[in-house]
């Protein structure tokens, strides 16, 4: 049986954070060139409601260095899961666990307990890193919780982080790296607008584009591997529709079906190399085109075969804010009706999923929660997208919320 205590957590202790924060001030500059713009923070103080959007792994440091008080980061509970490192890590800076791809009361219930000891709770609202550039949709219910809480709320941006560390990449292309504060709303302000108003400007304040932004700063971003591993994120290729030939080497991305070849320059853009006439140029581009094609896909040729199929992925029994344990190693297969991995089935209409990174897929489901891991290349979002739509489609649900 799957252990679902709740864990409690205490208030951030300022001076922890100030402490690691002489040491991760300088390492963020040298390793990734970033700034923390402090006068837009000026007059901010605990109890408050710190929302960002989400470009990196580590956007969490990056917005703690720009404050002098402790932070409550809430946090996918798999971070949880890695013994010691995990224990210290709850010990100095008590984050808030958080189950992705479903309703947790417990986490709520732990933020609150936060902001009304006179804490500051810190979330990513999209509840994702940037997969393709932009910054992803909210998740339902942040203007209702930000009204509840009844404390200022802190919207602040980070900018330059996708294309030095984007989810999907090898490793990093510095250039240059800013965060810093855009709007906060007071309680009162907070008081006399609805939820689905807060939404309204948390979406417009995080919705932060990365290709739009760049147009006009022209910052370089070098790199030897900017492409690599583009292919877990992308899996279409515009040029001939194939959904299995993508592949990315140092800054060139390719169809090994049809030729089509683009470079990613020192911007962050496409340079079309051959048969590439049909390829946008950017990354969101190309993947709200692949969204586009998915959702006018036809499933019907598969009723009898999968849809996808990836050898060499491992299935883990996953329990909330515990070590994983290993199941089985094999294979991944979406059907329209189903998921199965390494023999084991987990119907879509009883299952909900969720991406942790690139390589790691969380599937929620009535016998428990389970995680699927994958080797570098394999792709996961065609089976989250496509196991969604099928879902969707099953069920009836209109629900136009991807998940990444």
């Amino acid at each position: 049986m799957q252990n679902t205590e709740p864990v409690t957590v205490k208030k951030g202790v300022s001076l922890i954070f100030i402490i690691l924060c002489l040491f991760i001030r300088p390492a963020l500059w040298l390793l990734y060139r970033f700034s923390f713009d402090y006068k837009t923070r000026r007059g901010i103080k605990r109890p408050c409601l710190i929302l960002s959007n989400h470009q990196t792994g580590f956007d969490h440091f990056c917005i703690c260095v720009g404050f002098n008080f402790g932070i409550n980061w809430v946090a996918s509970d798999t971070i949880f899961r890695h013994g010691f490192l995990s224990r210290l890590m709850v010990l100095l800076v008590r984050p808030i666990p958080f189950s992705k791809g479903s309703s947790d009361m417990s986490a709520i219930k732990n933020m609150m307990k936060v902001i009304k000891s006179g804490g500051c709770v810190g979330m990513f609202p999209s509840g994702n890193r940037s997969l393709f550039g932009e910054e992803s949709q909210i998740m339902p219910g942040i203007g209702k919780l930000a009204k509840k809480f009844n404390v200022p709320l802190v919207l602040t941006q980070i900018r330059g982080g996708y294309n030095t560390l984007a989810r999907w990449k090898r490793g990093a292309s510095p250039g240059k790296m800013t965060a810093l504060v855009t709007k906060v709303i007071q309680p009162e302000e907070l008081a006399a607008m609805d939820s689905a108003q807060i939404d309204e400007i948390i979406q417009k304040e995080l919705g932060f584009n990365e290709f739009e932004w760049n147009k006009k700063e022209r910052i370089v971003f070098r790199g030897r591997h900017k492409a690599e591993y583009l292919e877990s994120a992308l899996f279409w290729c515009p040029a001939c529709n194939s959904t299995s030939g993508l592949r990315s080497e140092a800054c060139d991305f390719f169809c090994q079906d049809c030729g089509a070849r683009v470079r990613i320059n020192d911007y962050g853009f496409f340079d079309k190399v051959a048969g590439a006439e049909k390829i946008p140029d950017t990354i969101l581009e190309w993947g709200r085109a692949q969204l586009d094609y998915v959702k006018g896909f036809d499933f019907s040729p598969f009723a009898d075969q999968p849809v996808f199929s990836d050898p060499g992925v491992t299935l883990w029994r996953a329990e909330r804010a515990k070590k994983e344990h290993k199941l089985d190693e094999g294979t991944l297969k979406l059907y329209t009706d189903r998921l199965e991995v390494c023999g084991k089935t987990f119907l879509l209409k009883e299952t909900t999923t969720a991406i942790i990174g690139v390589k790691k897929m969380n599937v929620y489901s009535t016998d428990g929660v389970f995680a699927i891991t994958v080797p570098s290349r394999i792709n996961l979002f065609k089976y989250m997208i496509c196991a969604f739509l099928l879902k969707n489609k099953a069920t009836g649900g209109d629900d136009d919320y991807y998940g990444y």
